[in-house]
């Protein structure tokens, strides 16, 4: 049972009960991330994160990780591009315990100077051991060449040299004007009561105050033009893609049908032509990253060299086969079950009842029912499907990313090819 109540100073409580578990999924969700900075404080929103566990008033970070390891709960945090949630998973009997640290570490944490400069080095050797990961770096790579400069493009663990620079004040700056009642969201799911989370929201967050203050955001513009890195690394790497459906559009049911027979299921076309039947690639799939008002779309493998091209040839050949002759009705109702046992297996799992609460908050303002969603789903037509890949998978409007040890460009993808100047680097000395 899905419930909302409003608490005085504007913080959301949701909650959905679910009596036949005996667990529980807790998350504080603040509306803010990447999306939200700027140039000057890039990676803040993923800092806090980060600080958030290093003490409060009450507890030091170890005494955080010790009481919640002797109860058998997880407790871990994540920051998106438009949002970051901390959250706990535990045993009902702890809930209260639970939600208590969780605002005790939101409203209690000390950014004691020691601290940040330890948890500075900390986040120095993840965005070191990132640029060492490149199925990771050709999408962050992927987003620059679609957006450029936009706050969306931008790297969530912001720079070296940006986090290096990062004060306490920059902290607290950006909390006074993100983390503000009107901006925080409390989720929870599983075996409780809303009135018992409510009372515990309204205990622990009732004195925060403030009002949101985010820099006023501007839509990407979507570009259409590739890039090659060079990259010293056993294979090659590309996303190639364009804009997607965001999802406020009530097309993106349409969307999820087409996604699933593109490139999001086993039974993919992708999937099945170029790894199953070609034996040429380990991963090819599709890819999404949808936000409140806009998206992204594309393909992502990884291959050798040698198989690059002929990779590229074959996505190449099955995006404008569906362009042109569309798909088919089994394809249709294939993916749609595909769908929705996807949709209902998820419901299993307090955290993923959880995080749909608060986006669904988030995005619509309400908690979709599960059967609308099927609902909508199972309306889907072929009609719809194939109209929709026509402005969706036309490669005109493609921008590419290639990262790896390639020196030439790709001729199977037409346009203007750009090279870093680290890559042509690399590049001269081989």
């Amino acid at each position: 049972m899905y419930k909302k109540t409003v608490l005085p100073n504007g913080i959301k409580v949701l909650t959905e009960e679910i009596n036949e578990f005996k667990s529980a999924s807790i998350g504080v969700w603040v509306h803010t991330g990447p999306k939200y900075e700027t140039a000057r404080n890039m990676g803040v929103s993923h800092f806090i994160e980060h600080m958030l566990f290093k003490g409060t008033t009450n507890h030091s970070a170890f005494e955080i990780a010790e009481i919640m390891d002797s109860v058998g709960g997880h407790m871990n945090a994540f920051t998106e591009k438009e949002q970051t949630c901390f959250y706990v998973r535990v045993m009902d009997k702890h809930i209260d315990m639970s939600l208590n640290m969780l605002a005790d570490m939101f409203m209690n944490s000390l950014f004691d100077p020691k601290e940040i400069e330890r948890e500075r080095g900390v986040i120095l050797e993840e965005i070191r051991m990132y640029e060492d990961a490149p199925d990771d770096v050709v999408f962050e790579e992927f987003n620059r060449t679609l957006w450029a400069d936009h706050p969306l493009a931008c790297p969530t663990l912001g720079t070296i040299d940006i986090i290096s620079k990062m004060s306490r004040d920059d902290f607290m700056e950006y909390m006074k004007d993100t983390y503000t009642p009107d901006n925080v969201y409390v989720a929870a799911a599983g075996h409780l009561k809303h009135e018992d989370i409510v009372a515990l929201a309204e205990q622990n967050f009732g004195k925060l105050q403030g009002k949101v203050n985010l820099p006023r955001t501007t839509l990407p513009e979507f570009y259409s033009r590739n890039k090659l890195r060079y990259k010293d690394c056993e294979q090659a790497y590309i996303c190639m893609g364009s804009k997607g459906l965001p999802q406020m559009d009530e097309n993106k049911y349409v969307f999820y049908v087409l996604d699933a027979i593109l490139g999001g299921s086993m039974s993919s076309r992708l999937f099945q032509e170029i790894r199953e039947k070609r034996g040429l690639v380990y991963t090819v799939s599709t890819f999404t990253n949808s936000y409140v008002d806009t998206a992204q779309f594309g393909i992502y493998a990884c291959t050798s060299v040698e198989n690059l091209n002929e990779v590229v040839k074959l996505s190449n050949g099955i995006l404008d086969d569906i362009c042109e002759n569309g798909v088919t009705e089994k394809e249709v109702i294939r993916s749609k079950e595909h769908i929705k046992g996807g949709i209902s297996l998820a419901l299993e799992s307090t955290s993923n009842r959880m995080i749909r609460l608060n986006k669904s908050e988030m995005y619509y303002g309400r908690l979709i029912p599960i059967e609308e969603v099927i609902k909508k789903v199972d309306a889907v037509t072929l009609e719809d499907v194939n109209n929709l890949a026509k402005d969706l998978l036309d490669r005109r409007k493609f921008s590419a990313t290639v990262l790896g040890p390639i020196k030439e460009t790709l001729s199977d993808i037409p346009g203007e090819w750009t090279v870093s100047i680290a890559e042509e680097e690399a590049v001269g000395k081989n």
